[in-house]
C-alpha cells in the first residue's frame, strides 16, 4: 500500500508551517501548476491542493469563541492567473540577407532587378550606377518581421555582377580587345565597336598602331563620384591563319621589301 505523503513536503514546508506560509506556498505552487497555465501540470496540481486541504482543514476548524476562517480558494478554471511572461516592448525584425546576380551593363550603368526571396516574396533592387561586384545594399524593412508591433528588419543584398565576353571591369575603366588587320595597323583606320550599353562607339585607329597598343576613350567607362572612367582597348594585330593565294603572296612580299626593315634590339 503507498504511503501517504507528507502535506508539509509537497508544499515545500517545515513541520511547524503557519497558516500564513501554508496559504503562501499553496498560491505560489497552484499558479505554477494550474491546468490553464502555461507548462502546467494537472496531476501535480492536485496533489498541491491536496496537500494544501489536509494541512488548512485543522486550522479551520472552529475553536470555542473564534469564528472559522475559510480556506483562499485555489485558482478556478477559466480565471485568469498571474503568469509570469517575456517582456511584450516592441522589438525590431531580425535582418536577413540575399545574393542577386546582375550582368555587368547593370552593374556600370544602374537600373533595377528582381530578387525572389525564400520566403515566396519578390522585391524590386534598385542598383546605382557603378555598382561593384560583392557591393552590399540594404532595403529597409523588407527583412524579418518584428515584435509586438516593433519595425521590420532590414534586406541586406549582396550584388554578384557576372563576367561579360568582352568587356571587364578595372576600377572606374572598361578594358576590352580590339583586333585590327594587318592594313588597318599601318594606314590607320575609324574601326566602329558595340559599347556596353549597346550604342555603336567610333574608335580612330592611327597609323602605325603596333600590336599591345592601348587606345583610351574618355567618359566610356564606369560612373562614379570621381566622375566618369574611360573606356581602354588592347589593340592586336589579326593575322591572316588560312593559306594565302599566290597574288597575295606576291603583294605581300612586294610590300615586305618596300617597307624599311624592323628595328632589332639584341636580346638580353
Amino acid at each position: 500500500m503507498k504511503e501517504a505523503e507528507d502535506p508539509h513536503a509537497v508544499l515545500g514546508l517545515s513541520p511547524g508551517a503557519t497558516r500564513e506560509e501554508v496559504d503562501r506556498a499553496f498560491r505560489a505552487l497552484a499558479r505554477c501548476h494550474h491546468p490553464d497555465a502555461p507548462g502546467g501540470d494537472r496531476a501535480a496540481y492536485a496533489r498541491v491542493r491536496h496537500a494544501y486541504e489536509a494541512l488548512a482543514e485543522p486550522r479551520g476548524r472552529s475553536e470555542p469563541g473564534t469564528r472559522r476562517t475559510a480556506p483562499p480558494p485555489p485558482p478556478r478554471r477559466g480565471v485568469s492567473i498571474p503568469v509570469r511572461v517575456r517582456d511584450a516592448r516592441p522589438r525590431r525584425g531580425a535582418d536577413r540577407t540575399a545574393a542577386l546576380r546582375v550582368a555587368l551593363p547593370l552593374a556600370v550603368h544602374g537600373g533595377t532587378a528582381a530578387l525572389a526571396l525564400g520566403d515566396g516574396r519578390t522585391v524590386t533592387v534598385a542598383v546605382p550606377p557603378g555598382t561593384e561586384h560583392r557591393a552590399r545594399l540594404r532595403l529597409p524593412g523588407r527583412g524579418g518581421p518584428g515584435a509586438h508591433g516593433g519595425a521590420p528588419g532590414d534586406l541586406l543584398v549582396t550584388v554578384l555582377v557576372a563576367d561579360h565576353p568582352v568587356y571587364r571591369r578595372a576600377g572606374r575603366d572598361l578594358r576590352a580587345r580590339l583586333p585590327l588587320g594587318y592594313a588597318e595597323a599601318v594606314l590607320g583606320t575609324e574601326a566602329a565597336i558595340t559599347g556596353l550599353d549597346g550604342r555603336v562607339l567610333r574608335v580612330p585607329v592611327p597609323p602605325g598602331t603596333a600590336q599591345g597598343a592601348t587606345i583610351t576613350l574618355p567618359g566610356q567607362g564606369v560612373p562614379g563620384r570621381g566622375g566618369t572612367g574611360a573606356l581602354v582597348l588592347d589593340v592586336t594585330i589579326d593575322v591572316p591563319a588560312g593559306p594565302l593565294s599566290a597574288d597575295q603572296r606576291a603583294a605581300l612580299e612586294h610590300l615586305g621589301a618596300a617597307l624599311p626593315a624592323p628595328r632589332k634590339e639584341p636580346r638580353r
